[in-house]
């Protein structure tokens, strides 16, 4: 073996017994760590251990039974507000709960959240506004329909209130999201219609070709070439 292979042994050497006395090092240091902090340590550890046992119990137990009680106590509610009884679905009838009570005993829940959804439409048509924004702004869906209905219903609520910033703000989320046949085409023609209460009329303009050109099909669109014609002269003014 030459001296350069036998330096390189020895340098390798070298390097392996320092980083084994490094890892004992770092070894024998978490050990005196915990050894001082033991109590601490065990302390946190039952901590996190109770945190995560509570979260499963939770999720998996509690809510599930919620879950089922909420859907027995808002089935009369739901029926009253089928039936445009919008008074008895929030307030019930004294033997049956409304949606308020299921909101208030089950909002945590699946139908506590749908509770909250009817409970903003009834105020709405009721001319509560301020209740209608409350309720709807706490519902949150996946549901490419009632998502856009929620929003486009607080569109109207501000609408109802003169807040036209607002009820553009809400319009306007209404109609980038989930479009569809069904709904969409309605908050297009009245975002463009509040465009030209606020004099943008080249804004009002573009939401009334998208719904010429997206909806074409939808009732909505019927004479709209009026609108945007109208529209259009008014932006050139």
């Amino acid at each position: 073996m030459n001296k350069s292979s036998k330096k390189h042994d020895k340098k390798r050497e070298e390097v392996i017994h320092s980083s084994n006395h490094l890892s004992r090092s770092f070894i024998e240091r978490c050990r005196y760590f915990y050894n001082g902090q033991e109590k601490v340590i065990n302390i946190v550890g039952i901590g996190i251990a109770i945190v995560l046992i509570a979260v499963l119990a939770y999720t998996l137990l509690y809510i599930p039974k919620q879950q089922e009680k909420a859907e027995v106590a808002i089935y009369k509610a739901e029926r009253y507000f089928a039936m445009d009884s919008l008074t008895l679905a929030l307030n019930g009838d004294g033997q049956y709960d409304g949606v308020l009570s299921v909101i208030d005993n089950y909002g945590n829940t699946k139908t506590g959240n749908r509770a909250k959804y009817i409970a903003g439409i009834c105020y709405l048509k009721l001319g509560q506004y301020d209740d209608a924004i409350k309720y709807l702004k706490k519902f949150k869906s996946k549901d490419k329909l009632v998502s856009v209905q929620a929003l486009g219903s607080l569109g109207d609520a501000y609408m109802e209130k003169n807040d036209l910033d607002n009820a553009a703000k809400y319009y306007k989320k209404a109609v980038s999201k989930n479009g569809n046949d069904l709904i969409t085409p309605v908050y297009l023609l009245r975002l463009g219609m509040l465009c030209e209460m606020q004099g943008k009329w080249k804004d009002a303009v573009s939401y009334y070709e998208q719904l010429q050109q997206d909806y074409t099909q939808s009732y909505e669109a019927m004479d709209i070439d009026k609108r945007i014609s109208y529209a259009k002269t008014k932006s050139q003014l």
